[in-house]
């Protein structure tokens, strides 16, 4: 599909069906460790996080992220502050000192959150169903988003993923659910012969 918005080319692309629960527990048995996919994986936390850093209040009080996989984002950007980490599979058991266990879909877990400042989505909103519906209820729970999602893999191979858009489609998808955006910036891995180009924005 394509969503023309003020002149710009808005291009939100549908990639495959949403898996059935059987095929979510073989698609996610562990929380994702991107220190095991590569230089790109590792580039991309480290922008996420330098970029949140500079545009998120410091210090944080309290941060979200309920697809954590290690829960490193979190963990760095809100070292002594409370933590509400989750993920789609059982988190490891070192991350549970490091914040509140939230097990099962972000769909269903963000409504047991209270108003935290930020909420991390990081390489989670093209695995979902309804990713406007999330970043609205994310917008209803959080003062603060740092988002970060490929960008124009519209051929994607990977099982996981749902959805591909460009830059545009995401700000759309921002916008309709009330969040302005800060900052954003990108980090290519297809240098490294690995498959994506990532965005990453902060948004209030």
């Amino acid at each position: 599909m394509i969503w023309p918005v003020y002149g710009v080319d808005v291009h939100v692309k549908r990639l495959r069906p949403t898996p059935s629960t059987e095929r979510l527990i073989e698609l996610y048995p562990t929380p994702h460790d991107h220190r095991l996919y590569g230089r790109g994986h590792h580039e991309r936390v480290e922008a996420t996080i330098a970029l949140a850093a500079e545009w998120l209040p410091t210090p944080l009080v309290s941060i979200a992220d309920l697809s954590c996989g290690n829960g490193e984002i979190a963990v760095r950007l809100c070292p002594s502050g409370e933590r509400h980490l989750g993920d789609i599979a059982m988190l490891p058991a070192e991350l549970d000192a490091n914040g509140l266990k939230y097990f099962g879909p972000i769909e269903q877990t963000i409504s047991l959150l209270d108003e935290v400042q930020a909420f991390v989505c990081s390489e989670t909103l093209e695995h979902l169903e309804e990713p406007w519906y999330v970043l609205a209820q994310i917008r209803r729970h959080a003062e603060h988003l740092v988002l970060s999602t490929p960008l124009e893999c519209w051929d994607d191979g990977n099982a996981e993923h749902l959805w591909a858009w460009n830059q545009p489609g995401v700000e759309h998808l921002l916008g309709m659910a009330g969040w302005s955006m800060r900052a954003f910036t990108t980090v290519d891995a297809r240098v490294y012969d690995e498959t994506y180009l990532y965005g990453i924005w902060v948004c209030q």
